[in-house]
């Protein structure tokens, strides 16, 4: 896993730096090759929807260390996607159009080995966000999105937290938990 989790580490540090062009670039990809998955976003601004993926990305990779910390945000982030209407049946487009981003904005850094990373951890991913879908009421139900928990780990990283905000220009609010 050490190996998978660098390979994941380097190709994000990578993207970082163009993060805006890369999230734009998957989105693009993602309506081209997949146009039935645009009207689950016709209610989205696309702007924050990119900020989004790549702070969920940024998250995702620098939790790789300690992965608990991401089930429950997790299977959260899949509850909030079926009440939004997510299919099943789109978990793999949205993987392979991520893949394919990948595979386009690293260029000759874009490995197999790099690629079986990703596979594997976008196939953890899908489980539990799949597992969040199949009962969402047991992780919606007062608890906090996974974007309300992006926002409140910032406030216990403020290194990520940093990372984030100049990656994506997302913006850190103070989120309670509902009861």
């Amino acid at each position: 896993m050490n190996l998978q989790r660098q390979l994941l580490e380097e190709s994000l540090e990578i993207v970082k730096p163009n993060a805006s062009e890369f999230s734009s670039l998957f989105y693009k990809r993602l309506f081209e090759d997949y146009p039935e998955t645009k009207p689950l976003f016709a209610q989205t601004n696309l702007e924050k929807q990119e900020k989004k993926l790549i702070a969920s990305l940024v998250l995702i990779v620098e939790n790789l260390r300690s992965p608990e910390a991401l089930q429950e945000a997790l299977k959260s982030l899949g509850a909030r996607h079926y009440q939004l209407g997510t299919l099943e049946e789109y978990y793999p487009m949205v993987g392979d159009a991520l893949l394919k981003t990948f595979k386009a904005y690293l260029g000759e850094k874009w490995t197999q080995d790099r690629e079986k990373a990703w596979i594997y951890a976008y196939s953890v991913i899908c489980t539990l966000m799949l597992e969040g879908a199949d009962s969402p009421e047991a992780y919606l139900d007062g608890e906090l999105t996974f974007y309300e928990w992006l926002d409140l780990y910032g406030e216990y990283d403020p290194a990520l937290m940093k990372t984030i905000a100049e990656l994506t220009r997302f913006k850190y609010t103070k989120q309670k938990k509902s009861n």
